[in-house]
């Protein structure tokens, strides 16, 4: 699996990982069992980033991320969880990241980002809580996702000695807006895109034959390659770009770790960005 650094943290991250939203709570065994050995698979082929949330099923993918983690080597495995942001107090907030840890049997996040933007507290005070738990050896690093350009610029001011190395946005072939209006800053300031639903929430399948899906259709052609491999291969073939796609089949795990393998040429590029 293709790696990238995370910044200028000297880090490399995997630039295909997994993600786990959607996870629901209270289902039987074989769900479980069927989501874990997905997961599996996507770490022995190199995806060992693994993204969960405490939102993401109320703590119930954090709790099956755990029992993968358990199984391995923790130094083998990236993980990244987010902060919900309704926890309206620094001791919340405190409490909430140590819950987390607890559900993911770990001690420390590699990554731990602020979910959303909040309407109720202060990126100030979010930034202090997430700067203490890096000096407190709590998380690697930090970041936040579904930040504006200007509110990613108004947390990054306000840390005193830690950068943020990402920002996690809805990003793919269908929802543009952030690779071609956002991308350029985090370009030129070192810090990672990470695209979350890679695949739109049906994986295209849904979508009907219109100009999208006849030029996914052609450029995957090109390479003898599903759409869903193209579409996954546009988003890491910018810079800067990793993505996070998740999978509840081992046979969609092999194929989205199948499109790190495929090069876009510059001109397919191009076509795919006009969509």
């Amino acid at each position: 699996m293709k790696k990238i650094e995370l910044g200028k943290t000297g880090e490399m991250i995997p630039i295909i990982g997994q993600g786990t939203w959607g996870i629901k709570s209270f289902k039987g065994r074989e769900y479980y069992e069927n989501w874990k050995k997905s997961l599996r698979r996507g770490i022995e082929l190199g995806m060992t980033h693994i993204d969960t949330a405490e939102f993401y099923g109320h703590g119930t993918s954090e709790k099956v991320v755990g029992e993968i983690i358990s199984e391995y080597n923790r130094d083998e495995l990236f993980i990244t969880s987010k902060l919900f942001p309704m926890h309206l107090s620094y001791n919340s907030m405190k409490k909430a990241a140590n819950k987390s840890l607890t559900r993911l049997g770990i001690e420390y996040f590699d990554l731990y980002l602020i979910h959303w933007p909040s309407p109720f507290i202060s990126i100030k005070k979010q930034m202090n809580v997430m700067e203490d738990l890096v000096g407190e050896g709590k998380t690697r690093y930090i970041g936040v996702s579904n930040f504006s350009v200007k509110q990613f610029k108004e947390a990054q001011q306000y840390l005193k000695e830690t950068k943020l190395v990402t920002n996690q946005l809805l990003a793919n072939i269908s929802k543009q807006d952030h690779i071609h209006n956002s991308l350029p800053y985090y370009c030129e300031n070192n810090v990672i895109l990470t695209a979350y639903s890679p695949l739109g929430h049906r994986g295209f399948n849904s979508l009907k034959k219109d100009d999208l899906i006849e030029k996914l259709q052609k450029v995957a052609k090109n390479h003898n390659a599903a759409i869903q491999q193209i579409a996954i291969a546009w988003l890491i073939n910018h810079e800067n770009v990793i993505t996070i796609p998740k999978a509840f089949k081992v046979e969609h795990v092999e194929s989205n770790a199948k499109a790190a393998e495929i090069m876009l040429t510059k001109e397919e590029v191009e076509v795919l960005d006009r969509i």
